[in-house]
């Protein structure tokens, strides 16, 4: 299978035709498989003209043409098999689930409310709704978070610690890895988001890719890449997604565990008892 490169950018907006021209032209320049993108600022009637100038793999969540809203786009070389679409919080959180490769992978892009007085509540319906997914299936949660887990991250002090612990929560819960920062342990210099104001700059990395820790040996590669027209930078990862055959092996027993008092006990106690 070739691999998919996944990506996620906040546009700053794309409902206006020159803008939406300059963000599409990007990405089809970057040959992305998967593209989560934030702040579309689209509305219904927006669809047909995105699905004639990308074609017909454009999945929407809408909120006002002046604010939020989030779209998914496939190449049109992938064709996979959607499974289902949930517009689990509109403008801010869709949902597919699809099938490629015979595995099922679900595709969650996320963007999180500019307000920060929004932020708890609006993840705590993201924990919510993730909890509600087959926790076996691969999953992919990508976007503009708004908020980041740890302090190299970001040139000043967290606004909100008690959003950054919702998250880190579904992080943990749903076993997620965030690709880049595994790939780029030692990197405290790269930022997805950079705001100048009263003579000062702010930089974080808000804009991430967090994929299941099963398949995280299929992720071969992640980049941040700027985007001429946002002041987000586009990130991705590339990755070979595609369901294990399993096939002929050896079982090995751990031996260092006949060293560990408690699992011989427990063991003793199966045996007698089987």
């Amino acid at each position: 299978m070739t691999p998919l490169i996944i990506a996620t950018l906040n546009t700053r907006g794309c409902r206006m035709a020159l803008r939406r021209s300059q963000v599409l032209s990007y990405l089809r320049e970057g040959g992305y498989s998967v593209v989560f993108l934030q702040e579309t600022h689209t509305d219904p009637t927006a669809e047909d003209r995105w699905r004639l100038e990308w074609g017909d793999g454009v999945y929407f969540s809408h909120f006002t043409t002046w604010q939020a809203g989030v779209a998914t786009l496939f190449s049109p070389n992938l064709r996979p098999e959607v499974l289902g679409v949930t517009e689990a919080v509109l403008g801010h959180l869709l949902h597919l689930q699809v099938r490629m490769e015979g595995l099922v992978v679900n595709l969650v892009n996320i963007y999180a409310p500019q307000t920060s007085s929004k932020w708890p509540q609006f993840y705590q319906r993201v924990s919510d709704f993730l909890s509600t997914l087959n926790s076996h299936k691969c999953l992919v949660l990508g976007g503009d978070f708004n908020t980041t887990l740890e302090e190299r991250d970001r040139s000043g002090a967290e606004p909100s610690p008690a959003t950054a612990n919702i998250l880190q929560g579904i992080v943990e819960h749903h076993s997620l890895v965030d690709v880049w920062r595994d790939h780029h342990p030692d990197d405290t210099s790269t930022f997805t988001f950079v705001r100048v104001e009263a003579h000062r700059s702010h930089h974080s990395r808000l804009d991430r890719i967090y994929l299941s820790r099963f398949h995280l040996s299929q992720a071969h590669s992640s980049a941040i890449r700027p985007a001429p027209f946002s002041d987000h930078h586009l990130v991705t990862i590339t990755v070979s997604l595609r369901a294990e055959r399993p096939g002929p092996a050896y079982w090995h027993f751990n031996n260092s565990l006949l060293e560990d008092e408690s699992f011989v006990t427990s063991f003793r106690e199966f045996w007698l008892s089987w």
